[in-house]
């Protein structure tokens, strides 16, 4: 009971844009005040394990999905069912959102053996991974305003 409290005390926390971080360094930025930001739905969540993790990247292809080339990341308790998460983001512009659920916490997107993916990710647009990683021309939208609506559902 007591754990429930929590799991929802923290979930009032995060969609009020406080937050209460796994790790200090993850605490979710808030967006109130902020101009430009996207208010992200996952959907699909199996379970309350683990957290979601959501990495933002920019505009250049070549760096979609690539190590180290991400502009900023998140990582919020998983909540199931669905939930929303606001990322802020520094000016308008094009973006494309990668997101897993990584339930086991341990800070990486695991893989089996041929290497696909073994916990559920997404990514913005919902894009296609038609033989191979999703392209960043499917995944890719325009960041104009403040809470730029993106729902992404985990598979």
């Amino acid at each position: 009971m007591h754990t429930t409290r929590f799991k929802l005390s923290t979930l009032v926390l995060l969609i009020c844009g406080l937050g209460l971080p796994a790790r200090a360094q993850d605490a979710p930025p808030s967006c109130e005040g902020s101009a430009y930001s996207i208010q992200i739905h996952v959907r699909n969540i199996k379970n309350d394990r683990g957290q979601i993790t959501v990495d933002l990247h920019g505009d250049d292809p070549a760096k979609f999905l690539k190590s180290g080339a991400k502009l900023a990341r998140l990582r919020v308790p998983a909540v199931k069912g669905e939930m929303d998460i606001c990322m802020p983001v520094e000016k308008p512009g094009i973006y494309a959102l990668a997101l897993y659920h990584d339930r086991n916490s341990d800070q990486k997107l695991d893989k089996t053996w041929i290497g696909l993916p073994s916990e559920p990710y997404g990514v913005s647009r919902d894009a296609p991974a038609r033989g191979g990683p999703p392209k960043h021309k499917d995944a890719a939208f325009e960041v104009t305003g403040a809470r730029t609506p993106m729902a992404v559902t985990l598979r």
